[in-house]
């Protein structure tokens, strides 16, 4: 074996955890969401199939024939009070399609089922998995494992149909609008701050950041503390202007000024953190620039605009692609603190079709499309926002 074979092998073997991990839990769920974006998957259904039940008392309860008397019945006079389509349905508790009622009703085995039952030979409990194999005549791949439906462009469809879809999409988007602008240019600010030769410039450069490793939960907490309606915010407030007439305002339930109650909480929190990328940029500009300006008679705004910014348009351009990004998939603060569903953004709507109620395959669609307009955005910025000055 050649030697830049085995040092490919080696270093192959080496990532293989890495790549085993971006594999998993990267690049399958993407797939599988744009996957269930065309089914109508349903969480609450994949698990119906391992559910496990008391057959005799599902048979009870569906017959009216006790357990300790279906001895004394013949088969056929038991198939009398059985009906199998109802009996899987309501009794047993797999929900069926038109096409699954026909074939349960053409194949499911009545008769070997009402035979155990009078012979006492069902188990106390059984996987629905496995009744369902037994029980279905070779046709039971069905009812074994749950297959979402395939639906097509329906989940879409539906989306444009969707009051809350065009709610919760413009919200992220002014978001990203407000939020992306200023806290690029006060990340700026902060990074030129911090990079003075001033005393106590480490102690700011902690304060700055300090948000930034900061738990998103404990700050939401704070912030619901300081926007409450007997919070902090209106206490200062009221001993400011309570004399001109000014009454309390709570910020986190009035649709008018909730978002952008959060819009300054996530300004105030993510600035620090990017005040680190711009200060590295500033850190890579020759000071010699500086000093020929300032030769030049040119004075501290016209140095800030005219040399310090333009030098950091590649940093510029990261962080504003990576705060649109974080904008458009803001969910966290929006879970905490929004009560309302005229505030909620779509990250906070996927999240409550997936797991609240119960439409995977929706929630997907629209995570694909969140997708498509991240990416639009992030390009449309790479172009527009050029990385060369």
């Amino acid at each position: 074996m050649k030697y830049r074979t085995k040092e490919a092998l080696v270093g192959y073997l080496f990532a293989t955890p890495i790549i085993l991990t971006v594999l998993i839990f990267t690049i399958y769920p993407i797939i599988a969401a744009f996957y269930y974006s065309l089914t109508d998957y349903q969480p609450l259904e994949a698990r119906k199939f391992t559910y496990t039940f008391d057959p005799y008392d599902a048979l009870e309860l569906h017959t009216g024939v006790l357990k300790e008397e279906a001895k004394d019945y013949t088969v056929d006079e038991l198939k009398e009070y059985f009906d199998p389509v109802t009996f899987v349905e309501l009794d047993v508790g797999v929900k069926l399609s038109e096409e699954e009622k026909k074939i349960v009703k053409d194949y499911f085995d009545s008769l070997n089922l009402l035979n155990d039952f009078k012979e006492g030979k069902l188990p106390k409990q059984i996987k629905i998995s496995d009744f369902m194999k037994k029980y279905m005549k070779g046709h039971s791949e069905r009812f074994t494992k749950y297959v979402p439906r395939f639906v097509g462009l329906q989940n879409f469809k539906e989306m444009f149909k969707d009051m809350y879809f065009y709610t919760s999409f413009w919200n992220a988007l002014l978001y990203s609008i407000i939020v992306v602008p200023i806290q690029t240019l006060l990340a700026i600010i902060l990074a030129v701050a911090a990079n003075s030769k001033i005393r106590g410039v480490n102690f700011f450069k902690s304060v700055f950041f300090l948000p930034a490793i900061t738990s998103s939960a404990a700050l939401s907490m704070i912030f619901w503390l300081i926007y409450s309606k007997p919070g902090v915010l209106n206490k200062i407030l009221l001993a400011l202007f309570g004399r001109l007439g000014f009454q309390p305002v709570d910020y986190l339930n009035e649709p008018k000024v909730a978002l952008f109650a959060i819009m300054a909480m996530n300004i105030w929190s993510t600035a620090g953190y990017f005040m680190v990328t711009f200060l590295a940029g500033l850190q890579d500009i020759p000071s010699s620039i500086y000093e020929a300006a300032r030769i030049d008679g040119a004075t501290g705004t016209q140095i800030f605009w005219k040399i310090t910014i333009p030098l950091l348009r590649p940093q510029i351009v990261f962080v504003s692609i990576m705060g649109t990004i974080g904008c458009m998939q803001v969910f966290d603060q929006i879970y905490f603190l929004i009560r309302n569903l005229r505030n909620i953004t779509i990250s906070y709507y996927i999240y409550k079709n997936a797991f609240e109620y119960g439409k995977m395959g929706y929630a997907s669609a629209l995570a694909v499309v969140l997708f498509a307009v991240i990416l639009a955005l992030s390009l449309i910025q790479r172009k527009v926002i050029k990385e060369e000055y």
